[in-house]
């Protein structure tokens, strides 16, 4: 009789009525008369449509049981044509069943595999929760019209017998997906070193204007120059040199230019030497004279008209002149003096100044100080510095800088192509992050760009190479949800 009866229980698990049930919203679903709710969060197949991935909570209300009685929940998958996947049984014992209830587990095992029974006793007067995420096997047949079911049965003793309550009821289509899936990989941190830690210099410009000698803080840039000449105090700062040269333009004679070039350049001592005790032998101060460098350079490169059509002459002048008074001379007589007139507005402001360069030690790292050195001159930061700055919040436009200055070092590829992933510009963290190494927090990296960028393909291509299991799984399922996004929403 006993035997008799678990086969009746068997059948009535397989013979079952198909109800709808009741979508409360998007993922949320009443079944068993509201009773018990099924909050769907994932089913869809993985990555390589090999399984099944289900996960979804179930909440059984506390009058949902009895205390002698037991409430048998089977998810399942089907079709149309009789394919079928169970997921797995939940029994759920009231307050008065023991949980190891023979004649019950001899049912489920029946039709389910035992791996995939979970038997549970419910607390009188309390509501049950139970959340699963498992996979199942997928099947081609899973592609075509299958559907995500919930069966709930009774289950009584005395005699042994299993009913249903209300029976098999729907709950949603495979894969469950009611738009794209969001894809959110996660960078591995990059492990990089920087050491500050020896001789550098910092270069900077105070700018005249004609005929000065002393300091104007709003010329050009000199706001930026005096800021950054405001750094040499700090602590991080040994300073073991300063080398001072003072130019001038030459609208004057060469004598008188000597000394205002030399004066510039007392001038700019005296900022140093009256905020800083810094011993005197550091200090070497000169003046240079006329300064040619720019003029020439723009003579031979400038598109505009007047130099441009008179470039030949103007270039003879300087050529066939070593003394710079008759040289002068000669440019002014060229096309009436409008070439002269025209280098003299567009060049000669610049050739009056007083150029300092600090040689120093540097202790260590200080944002304040980098972020001077980057305000006055970026190649003034080194790629240490650069490394630290871009770790500690630098701005996207200092990791651009540190990038083209040092395109060789891959700790500055490696934190440069973070930065750019932060900011949104993937096909530059991609560039970046393939001159940053090999190592398996590169290649994660490299993954998930691709999968940012919604290239499934080269995503896989990178994070099969991450043998790191730990650090693997981490963007593996992002993979799996841009095949998903891709298969079902297009790319």
């Amino acid at each position: 009789m006993k035997k008799l009866s678990t086969l009746f229980a068997t059948v009535a698990l397989l013979l079952v009525a198909t109800f709808s049930a009741s979508a409360v919203n998007d993922n949320v679903y009443k079944v068993a008369d509201g009773k018990v709710t099924v909050t769907i969060s994932d089913l869809a197949p993985n990555a390589e449509g090999t399984a099944l991935v289900a996960c979804y909570n179930i909440d059984v209300a506390a009058d949902a049981i009895d205390n002698c009685s037991s409430l048998v929940l089977t998810p399942l998958v089907r079709d149309e044509n009789g394919n079928k996947r169970l997921v797995e049984m939940i029994v759920i014992n009231g307050s008065s069943r023991k949980i190891n209830t023979e004649w019950l587990q001899r049912v489920c095992y029946g039709v389910c595999d035992p791996n995939s029974v979970r038997f549970y006793t419910a607390k009188e007067g309390e509501s049950f929760h139970v959340k699963t995420c498992t996979q199942i096997p997928y099947d081609e047949w899973m592609d075509n019209g299958a559907a995500f079911y919930v069966t709930t049965q009774k289950a009584t003793y005395k005699p042994n017998c299993i009913h249903n309550n209300p029976g098999e009821e729907y709950i949603c289509d495979i894969p469950y997906l009611s738009e794209p899936l969001v894809i959110d990989p996660v960078l591995a941190p990059i492990p990089v070193e920087a050491k500050l830690e020896g001789s550098r210099i910092l270069r900077t410009k105070l700018f005249y204007p004609v005929n000065v000698t002393k300091k104007v803080d709003n010329y050009l840039e000199n706001a930026e120059a005096l800021e950054l000449l405001n750094t040499l105090d700090n602590g991080n700062f040994d300073v073991t040199s300063v080398v001072i040269e003072g130019w001038a333009s030459p609208e004057a004679t060469v004598r008188y230019n000597e000394n205002l070039s030399i004066n510039r350049a007392k001038t700019v001592k005296g900022i140093i030497s009256d905020k800083y005790n810094f011993p005197q032998d550091v200090y070497s101060v000169k003046g240079n004279g006329e300064y040619w460098d720019s003029i020439i350079d723009y003579v031979d490169n400038t598109t505009e008209p007047i130099v441009a059509e008179n470039r030949a002459a103007i270039q003879d002048a300087i050529a066939a002149n070593g003394d710079l008074d008759k040289r002068e001379a000669a440019i002014k007589k060229i096309a009436n003096g409008k070439a002269y007139k025209a280098i003299f507005d567009a060049v000669y402001p610049r050739c009056r100044f007083a150029e300092a360069v600090v040689s120093f030690t540097n202790r260590g790292y200080n944002r304040a100080d980098v972020e001077a050195l980057y305000k006055s001159d970026p190649a003034h930061v080194s790629a240490d510095e650069y490394v630290l700055w871009i770790q500690d919040g630098a701005p996207l436009a200092a990791a651009e800088k540190a990038a083209e200055l040092y395109p060789n070092d891959a700790r500055v590829a490696a934190v440069a192509a973070a930065a750019e992933y932060k900011a949104g510009n993937i096909d530059k963290a991609i560039e970046l992050y393939k001159k940053a190494g090999n190592s398996e927090e590169i290649y994660n990296n490299l993954a998930a760009c691709y999968l940012a960028k919604g290239d499934a393909e080269n995503a896989k291509k990178y994070l099969d190479k991450v043998s790191d299991k730990k650090l693997n799984d981490t963007n593996s399922n992002e993979l799996r949800k841009v095949v998903l996004n891709n298969k079902y929403f297009g790319k």
